[in-house]
C-alpha cells in the first residue's frame, strides 16, 4: 500500500515533485488570488455596510455640531439686535419715561395731600363738636 502512495504521489517519471515545486514557487500568487476572491465575494458587501455604518455617525455628529454653531451665531446675532433695539427704544422713549415718572410722583404727592386734608378735616369737625372756638380750631388744624 505504501508503495502505491509513493508511486502515485511522485507520478510517472517523478513529475509530482515538479508540481509541488511549481505550487510552492507560485504559491504567493495563488494565496493572493484566493484572498482577492474572498474579499470580493465575502467581505466586500460586509465591508461596505461596516464602512457606511462607521462613517455615518461621525458625519452626523459633524453636521449636528455645524448646525449648533450656526444656531449659536444666530442667537448671538439676535441678542446684539435686541441690545440695539433696546438702546434705540430707550432713547426714543426717554421723554415718555420722564413724563410717566413725573405723573407717578405727582399722583403720590396728591394722594398724601388728600390724606392729610382728610385727617385735618376730621380733626376740625371733632373740635367743632366739642365746642371749641374758631380760633382754637384753626390753631389745632394748622
Amino acid at each position: 500500500m505504501m508503495a502505491y502512495f509513493v508511486e502515485s504521489f511522485w507520478g510517472e517519471r517523478n513529475s509530482g515533485f515538479d508540481v509541488l515545486y511549481h505550487n510552492m514557487k507560485h504559491g504567493h500568487l495563488s494565496t493572493k488570488d484566493l484572498a482577492d476572491f474572498i474579499r470580493e465575494r465575502t467581505f466586500a458587501p460586509v465591508w461596505d455596510v461596516l464602512k457606511i455604518s462607521t462613517e455615518k455617525p461621525p458625519s452626523c455628529h459633524l453636521d449636528l455640531m455645524q448646525r449648533l454653531q450656526e444656531l449659536i451665531k444666530e442667537v448671538h446675532k439676535y441678542g446684539d439686535e435686541q441690545i440695539k433695539t433696546y438702546q434705540k427704544t430707550k432713547e426714543d422713549a426717554s421723554g415718555t419715561l420722564e413724563a410717566v415718572q413725573n405723573i407717578q410722583s405727582v399722583t403720590q404727592a396728591l394722594q398724601k395731600a388728600k390724606e392729610n386734608y382728610n385727617a385735618k378735616f376730621v380733626e376740625q369737625e371733632r373740635w367743632k363738636k366739642e365746642g371749641a372756638t374758631q380760633k382754637e380750631v384753626d390753631k389745632v388744624v394748622l
